[in-house]
């Protein structure tokens, strides 16, 4: 509920920004709105990891955090005013169903891990030609997500090959989703070295055996602090560009999707993997975007029944006053 609650006061910081474009531009950190919902989200995300997965299974952890999505679309109408109508409630149903079959089902449980024993998950050829791919996927994307945001940001640098494409009504929204999704994969694979850094944690205060001698552990500790700070950065990019009802069911099933293959190919779970746990998986993927479709599908936006990504209504400036 809290990081629902924060994320709409970024969202919200970012609309009262736009709405004042003729205001003096000011940092992120000196906004109090978008601050407040940084820090809102931030801490509730560091206490929710530390107590939940030390005391629940993610097998129920993760179907419980799907109610996030919930109050991601309470949060829309109280904080942003967006219209909470009977295609929002179905919409909704939908991604939560859809949300709850990825998250419950994408778990494959695994033992704990020394060092040595990390080291030779991480030496294996298919995790490093694995990994190679993502990463490249993730940089192409970001990159090319940043060039067209550029080329939106300053119309004299726009290719003109490419005009087409900025006058494209939703480009904002669909860069906001661009973000929001490389971000879930980034956030996954910091996820991926919080559970190791979990498993050395464990065996260095329950078992006396000393993990942290190692540079490589701290090395573990840098990439799990530059993913996490990276993702929330493209997070915020992401609210800044997309109404959160849309972004975060995304950015959600991209992160449970992008978890579970991160894991079955680092672990080298694709033998305790059945065949009915990625049907149901694949299902929850349909079923979620089912859901985001029946949200945002606005037929007759522009004279026609061309679908269109929602926009929040205007927010009066008066509200404005100390942001």
């Amino acid at each position: 509920m809290t990081q629902a609650f924060g994320i709409s006061l970024q969202r919200r910081s970012h609309l009262l920004r736009q709405e004042l474009q003729d205001a003096v531009e000011l940092p992120l950190y000196k906004r109090p709105m978008w601050l407040s919902g940084f820090l809102i989200y931030t801490l509730s995300n560091i206490i929710a990891s530390t107590c939940t997965i030390g005391y629940l299974p993610i097998v129920i952890l993760a179907p419980v955090g799907a109610i996030g999505l919930v109050f991601n679309a309470i949060f829309a109408k109280l904080v942003l005013g967006d219209p909470f109508t009977m295609r929002t409630i179905l919409g909704t149903t939908l991604i939560v169903v859809g949300a709850v079959l990825v998250a419950g089902f994408a778990v494959v449980p695994e033992p704990n891990h020394d060092l040595q024993d990390l080291i030779q998950l991480y030496k294996r050829p298919a995790f490093i030609v694995y990994f190679t791919l993502v990463e490249t996927l993730i940089c192409v994307g970001l990159f090319l997500t940043h060039w067209i945001q550029y080329g939106l940001d300053r119309p004299d640098a726009r290719p003109a090959a490419f005009a087409h494409l900025y006058r494209k009504p939703d480009l904002k929204a669909w860069l906001g989703i661009s973000y929001g999704v490389f971000g879930a994969n980034i956030s996954s694979q910091a996820m991926l070295f919080a559970k190791s850094g979990l498993e050395l944690l464990i065996l260095t205060v329950f078992h006396h055996e000393n993990q942290f001698i190692y540079p490589l552990t701290w090395i573990l500790v840098l990439a799990l602090v530059f993913s996490a700070v990276l993702q929330l950065y493209y997070l915020n990019r992401g609210v800044q560009l997309c109404d959160t009802i849309i972004l975060v069911p995304l950015n959600f099933c991209s992160f449970n999707v992008s978890c579970l293959f991160n894991g079955l190919v680092y672990y080298d779970q694709w033998e305790r993997l059945v065949w009915w746990q990625m049907i149901a998986v694949l299902l929850g993927i349909a079923v979620l975007i089912g859901g985001v479709l029946v949200i945002s599908w606005q037929p007759g936006t522009f004279g026609g029944d061309t679908p269109t990504l929602t926009s929040y209504p205007p927010i009066h400036s008066h509200t404005y006053q100390h942001e």
